[in-house]
């Protein structure tokens, strides 16, 4: 592959301070190293590595999530004895939901007694990740056996693999004297299943004043899951209750069923609520479902709320809407100099996420007008970051208009939206920060030209 352009005037700029006899201050922090190279480094660590060199590289290629290496970790699972390797790469491979290890976790859980504790744990929760459901059966037949070592794991990873046969049996053990975290562990599993033929059990358990809060928590939203028509009274019913949380978890169950006129009138009913987290349910449910009927809840919520949550939550709501009425209040809290940055940056930001134009150019106007004001710099960086993770002709002026400001970090933010666009009269813009002053902006520039580049060649 040819030398980028970028890469040339480097060097020939390095040449030049060096025969002037004058010191140059590095314009990379660190050298970009050949992806072939570190290839070989990583595969060599693989190869030869200390146990820390290994997990250090894992932790690397769990932060970079790149699967790249999972065929070369497989085979160092089954080829070291070194347990703190197997099981960092099992965390790994549960991380990335990388079914590599599939047979053999299969084939562990139906029998885990001959590997450690702590391993055979982790496979459960790896099995769990993954959704192999294969090892559904092996988790029921561990749970009967109450072995403790495995109890725990196979209880909160059920829900993930299991089907109707594991529900039945899971509402079986609730029968049983369980400690209260696992009788709360076991209705999340069920809530996960969805198994209609546990319904009764569950209705019983979410009715029942004398059970455990979090447990009739889960068990009403779990029928709600199973989107069971008859879970709607049900659950309108325990909407009375004085418990708080059950009432959020209640909203939960209910908005499985949108379009339902009970529902909805309940959900409308969680905008009054006392407890912020119901008030956040209903929100939530406006903001998935585009419920328009709630707009008039949701614009006094955003007007009056004391819960900056509930706020902000009913503008991501609004925005989904996309009413004109709620397209310009977002407007207006955007224009409103005496609010507060934050909810005026997150109104842009909702605003932003939309397609209603004449809104998405107020946003920009009220963003110019921050290019001019020091004291608006927070507001300015907020919706410059949003601006730079979207493609669109729009944003052309005002990503020359970062590129023209003084301030170092704004023109960074105006290089990160030139990078998502590539708007091609501002491309010799960026190029002429490769000869400033400031190496931060040094860098910045041949970074993203290079990328320009790169994807140009592909």
């Amino acid at each position: 592959m040819t030398k980028s352009r970028s890469q040339i005037f480097t060097k020939i700029l390095l040449l030049f301070f060096v025969g002037m006899g004058l010191a140059l201050f590095p314009l990379y922090a660190e050298e970009e190293e050949d992806e072939e190279s570190l290839l070989q480094q990583r595969m060599d660590i693989l190869e030869f590595g200390l146990e820390s060199e290994i997990s250090d590289l894992i932790n690397t290629l769990q932060k970079e999530k790149d699967d790249s290496l999972s065929e070369e970790l497989t085979k160092i699972f089954f080829k070291t004895k070194n347990v703190t390797i197997r099981e960092k790469i099992i965390s790994f491979f549960t991380i990335m939901k990388n079914p590599s290890l599939k047979d053999y976790t299969i084939e562990i859980i139906e029998d885990p007694y001959d590997i450690k504790v702590s391993t055979a744990v982790l496979l459960i929760k790896y099995a769990a990740a993954c959704s192999f459901t294969e090892a559904a059966p092996s988790m029921a037949v561990l749970l009967e056996s109450e072995n403790e070592d495995y109890y725990d794991a196979c209880l909160a990873s059920i829900g993930d693999v299991g089907g109707s046969d594991e529900a039945v049996f899971l509402a079986g053990l609730l029968d049983k004297d369980l400690t209260l975290g696992r009788r709360q562990s076991l209705m999340k599993s069920l809530g996960k299943i969805k198994a209609v033929e546990t319904w009764d059990k569950l209705v019983e358990i979410a009715e029942n004043e004398d059970e455990n809060s979090y447990v009739r928590m889960y068990a009403a939203e779990a029928i709600g899951a199973m989107g069971v028509e008859d879970s709607v009274p049900v659950l309108a019913g325990l909407f009375e209750s004085a418990d708080s949380n059950l009432r959020t978890y209640v909203l939960k169950g209910l908005s499985y069923f949108p379009g339902n006129e009970e529902a909805e009138s309940v959900l409308l009913e969680g905008f009054r609520d006392n407890y912020y987290k119901v008030r956040l349910e209903s929100a939530a449910y406006a903001e998935t479902n585009k419920f328009q009927e709630a707009m008039p809840n949701l614009l006094y919520r955003a007007k009056n709320d004391s819960e900056s949550a509930v706020v902000y939550a009913c503008y991501q709501a609004i925005g989904a809407i996309c009413s004109k009425e709620g397209m310009e209040f977002l407007v207006s809290v955007v224009q409103n100099e005496k609010k507060g940055d934050t909810a005026r940056a997150k109104a842009a930001v909702v605003i932003l996420n939309t397609e209603d134009v004449a809104s998405i150019q107020a946003v920009l106007e009220v963003t110019e007008k921050t290019l001019e004001d020091t004291k608006k710099t927070a507001l300015r960086y907020a919706i410059g970051k949003e601006l730079a993770l979207h493609e669109t002709p729009l944003f052309e002026d005002i990503c020359k208009k970062f590129l023209e400001n003084k301030d170092a970090s704004t023109i960074g933010i105006g290089m990160d939206i030139w990078a998502k666009n590539k708007y091609p009269a501002l491309k010799s813009v960026v190029e002429g920060f490769l000869e400033n002053k400031n190496s931060g902006l040094k860098r910045k520039a041949a970074l993203v030209l290079e990328k320009d580049e790169k994807k140009e060649e592909e």
